[in-house]
């Protein structure tokens, strides 16, 4: 007798269902159950006896029972059947269960959809953090989520063929898209089973900071009153980011207040914070304003824009970003703390800051001669 599976959603089979499964039952006479229940005085209750872990025997023969990403499923076997048959089974049965159909619930597929429209309005890089995500649904998006730690060479595997072709940053953007969105959905402890995917070490930063006179004199061959040119303006003089710029309102301007300032998304959890602005600044920001530059700007013909200006003065070319680099490394070079930057930029951790911000022999040397100067003063 082959054995039999049944679905179940958490609640024990009843009597009678567990009776159906059994071939060589009888079938009941029309009114024989009540006569029987009126003779007894009640229906006699069902006893199982627990056999093993998960194993249990009754007059119909032996049941397993298997549960696994909140499914529950029950095999029924005749008596006799050896345990050791049993168990395989159920461990059979409990692998079966790590896995849906493409779009099943708990899913990738369907579970990335979830995870998206929790964290759109969160993300300051949304499309970046999107793109991300999808790159793992066709080979892994009919897994469920909660059995990918038991897939964790696969994964693996993937994100050593992605390094063959793309930058240690963009797999580890991968890999935190993943294991977020399992945090997010799932708990951080879920997430924890994921801990074992590689993460790869980035090459050392190069530098990519310009001199700010050298930002100046091309932002100059810019047309005056272009909403290129106010955007870069502002950039210039606050060092936010592209997409930060892009999901500015009016009333995140405080150019009255005593220190006017522009409340501003910091990094990438969308906590808000206030970056200062000197006159430069509060001018810059004022033609942001007078031009109505709100709104989503792409940085691929901003910088062709920047090409063009860099020709006609004579300078380098150099790319949106490379502002915002420009920035902290001058904070840095005019002796800001790596602190007070990094608070600034919005990093979670200073060494992020030191890509931006490195340090320079000129400032070193500095220190030293401060330093000589003290012990000069010693008695």
């Amino acid at each position: 007798m082959e054995p039999i599976v049944i679905e179940s959603e958490g609640v024990r089979l009843r009597a009678a269902e567990s009776a159906m499964a059994v071939p060589d039952a009888k079938p009941r006479q029309a009114g024989e159950g009540r006569a029987s229940k009126a003779r007894a005085g009640k229906a006699p209750a069902r006893r199982r006896v627990r056999v093993a872990e998960g194993i249990y025997k009754d007059r119909h023969g032996l049941a397993a029972t298997v549960k696994a990403n909140g499914v529950q499923r029950e095999v029924r076997f005749p008596h006799g059947t050896p345990l050791r048959t049993i168990r395989a089974k159920r461990d059979e049965l409990r692998a079966s269960l790590r896995t849906l159909p493409a779009g099943g619930r708990h899913t990738l597929n369907h579970d990335a959809g979830r995870y998206l429209d929790q964290v759109e309005s969160t993300l300051i890089s949304f499309g970046d953090r999107r793109r991300d995500l999808i790159a793992w649904l066709p080979r892994f998006g009919h897994l469920r989520t909660t059995a990918l730690p038991s897939h964790l060479p696969p994964l693996n595997a993937q994100l050593h063929e992605w390094r063959r072709t793309l930058a240690a940053s963009t797999c580890n953007h991968r890999r935190h898209a993943l294991t977020n969105l399992v945090r997010v959905l799932y708990g951080r402890r879920a997430s924890f089973d994921l801990l074992d995917l590689v993460r790869f070490a980035p090459p050392p930063p190069k530098p990519r900071w310009v001199d700010r006179g050298h930002i100046a004199a091309v932002l100059a061959e810019v047309p005056a009153g272009s909403l290129t040119r106010v955007r870069l303006d502002l950039m210039h003089w606050t060092g936010m980011r592209p997409s930060q710029m892009g999901r500015l309102r009016a009333e995140d301007f405080r150019l009255d207040e005593p220190i006017p300032y522009v409340a501003v998304p910091r990094g990438k959890g969308g906590r808000i914070a206030a970056v200062p602005l000197v006159p430069e600044g509060v001018a810059a920001a004022r033609a942001f304003l007078d031009a109505e530059a709100f709104g989503p700007w792409p940085r691929s013909s901003v910088n062709r824009a920047l090409a063009g200006a860099a020709r006609r003065a004579g300078r380098p070319v150099f790319t949106t970003y490379q502002i915002r680099h420009s920035f902290a490394a001058g904070l840095r070079r005019a002796g800001t703390d790596v602190a007070d930057i990094q608070d600034l930029y919005g990093h979670t951790r200073p060494e992020t800051t030191m890509i931006y911000a490195p340090p320079e022999l000129a400032k070193h040397l500095a220190a030293l001669e401060r330093l000589r100067r003290t012990d000069a003063m010693q008695p």
